[in-house]
Order: C-alpha cells, then sequence, then structure tokens
C-alpha cells in the first residue's frame, strides 16, 4: 500500500464493508468525540466513586459508568445485536437488530486519569465471533484513533476541528527503536519472565505506563512489546482486538491463560457468541504479550534453551 493512500478517514471507511459495519464505525468515531467532556466533569467533580462495585468487587469510579452509558444511550440499536461492555452486568446488556456484535472497554486507564490520558478500546464481531473490526481511541490533548479493518490499518486524529489521516499503514517489525511496558513486580515474575524481561531491558527502554492503550501506542510509535504476565487483561475487548491490530501492523503476540497456557495469535479460536452474556464469559481475564515479532520471538526462544 502505498503511503497516504486514504488522504480522509471518509476514503478508508468507504472502503469498508458492508455498510452496516461503516456505519458502527462511524457511530462510534462520533460517540468518541464527547467523552473529553465527560473526563473534565469527572475531573472536576468531587466524587470520584459511584458508590457501587463491580463484578471484579472494585468499586465503580463514575467516570466508567458515564463513559459506557454514552455509549449505551448514543449508539443505534438498528447497528447491533449485542452491546457490551467492561461495565455490563445483569441490568444493562444491550440488544438491538443488528448484524454486529459491539464488546468495549470505553474508557480505559480511568483509575489513573488524573495523572495520564486515558483511551479506550473497542471490538467489533461478526455472529460466528470473528473480530471484523477494532477501534482505539486515546484522549489526550487530541483524539488519536487507530482503526483496524480488512481493509488495512489506519490512524488518524481529530484536533476540535475535523480528522486528519496520519498514517494508513503501520510495519512494527523487526523493533528498531523498541520500548516495552510489562505489568507486575520483577519479583514476582517466573524465572522464564524474568529471562525475558531482561532479554527486553538489553535491547530497549521501560516504558510502563498502565493504561493498555497508552502502551500500546509507544510500541506503535517506537516498535517494543507491551503485557500483563498475570491474568490482568480482559479477554474478549481488550485482548482480543489488540491482537487483531497487531496482525494488520505486521506484529505478534499471544495471550496466557489462567492455568498458565500460552496460545498464539494464529491458534486463538472465535469468540463463543452465545456466551457473551454470561457475565463470568465476557469479563474473563487473561493474560498478554503483544508487540513486534522479533520481540515476541524472543518469549519462545527462551523455552528452547
Amino acid at each position: 500500500m502505498d503511503v497516504n493512500k486514504f488522504h480522509t478517514i471518509e476514503s478508508y471507511i468507504d472502503e469498508v464493508q458492508p455498510e452496516s459495519l461503516r456505519e458502527i464505525i462511524k457511530s462510534l468515531i462520533e460517540i468518541s468525540l464527547d467523552v473529553p467532556k465527560q473526563i473534565l466533569t469527572f475531573l472536576l467533580g468531587e466524587n470520584d466513586y459511584s458508590g457501587t462495585l463491580n463484578l471484579s468487587g472494585d468499586e465503580q469510579l463514575s467516570l466508567d459508568i458515564a463513559t459506557q452509558e454514552l455509549f449505551l444511550q448514543r449508539m443505534p440499536n438498528n447497528l447491533y445485536s449485542l452491546l457490551l461492555g467492561e461495565e455490563t452486568d445483569e441490568d444493562n446488556i444491550m440488544t438491538g437488530t443488528g448484524e454486529y456484535i459491539i464488546l468495549g472497554d470505553f474508557i480505559d486507564g480511568s483509575s489513573i486519569v488524573r495523572s495520564r490520558s486515558p483511551g479506550a478500546i473497542v471490538n467489533i464481531i461478526d455472529q460466528k465471533g470473528y473480530t471484523v473490526a477494532a477501534l482505539t481511541v486515546s484522549y489526550t490533548l487530541y483524539l488519536r484513533f487507530d482503526l483496524a479493518t480488512d481493509v488495512g490499518f489506519i490512524q488518524f486524529v481529530h484536533d476540535e476541528e475535523s480528522f486528519r489521516v496520519v498514517r494508513d499503514n503501520l510495519d512494527i517489525s523487526p523493533s528498531k527503536n523498541p520500548v516495552f511496558g510489562l505489568g507486575g513486580k520483577y519479583n514476582d515474575h517466573s524465572a522464564k519472565e524474568k529471562l525475558f524481561v531482561d532479554a527486553l531491558d538489553i535491547k530497549g527502554k521501560n516504558r510502563y505506563g498502565g493504561c493498555m492503550v497508552q502502551d500500546m501506542n509507544n510500541v506503535f510509535e517506537k516498535t517494543g512489546v507491551f503485557g500483563y504476565f498475570t491474568p490482568k487483561l480482559r479477554f474478549c475487548y481488550e485482548i482480543i482486538p489488540y491482537l487483531y491490530i497487531l496482525s494488520k501492523v505486521n506484529g505478534d503476540g499471544f495471550y496466557i491463560t489462567a492455568d498458565g497456557h500460552e496460545i498464539k495469535r494464529e491458534l486463538i479460536r472465535p469468540l463463543d457468541v452465545n456466551k457473551l452474556t454470561s457475565l463470568h464469559y465476557l469479563h474473563q481475564r487473561a493474560g498478554f504479550v503483544g508487540g513486534s515479532k522479533d520481540l515476541i520471538d524472543l518469549w519462545f526462544k527462551i523455552e528452547d534453551l
């Protein structure tokens, strides 16, 4: 693909098929433009917490709930068959008349929003459970969008006035000036995990920030690796969409099951759409490591030593 084949985001979306998927992407982008207003309201408010617990037993941030409600209320229900997010419980499972299923962490990094910029991750799957599009948003001074579909990868920004395409192709392998961010304490890692971290430390710089979107942005900009060895991230709407994006930027990755099994990206099965309304399935967690192929290969070479 030539550099900047798509000079506008509209020209890219026009190539996405079918039309119903195009409309979902357009709506997600449009709704995302109002999230900064919610973040500002949250920062100026006095009550960070809502007073309720989520399914993990953690007290819910008011920003988490407000952002999910924004998408639940404004996404036309004729565009999806299910709309589910990180704050979904038995009382707010959204059903519609559309073809696709939308799974979202609509405000990633809300717990550190007072010190760092948050983001969003959305996974769009078909009725067979395969990802057909993945969208991430960075809520910085401007809004940065990273979108992957069968058309390919595109990155664009919104500067409060208009959308501008930054690039419409990306190749993060092999690594060049890599950064890495691996959650957890070094002393708590297994022997293999420590060897992996040590190998990365020789090749690059540690830039862990605590927000998956922003940490993966570092990998996309500098090349490198991001992940958690422990079951920290949500499988359905954090890990799966990022593995899809990695497949479009010449990256690689794998997830780690709760019992320690490593599943390579190419061996991942489709999501079971019949289980998505089971909250245990929807909110299941796993480990994840993703980034440049040569650095991911280091992990599997350690097994051969």
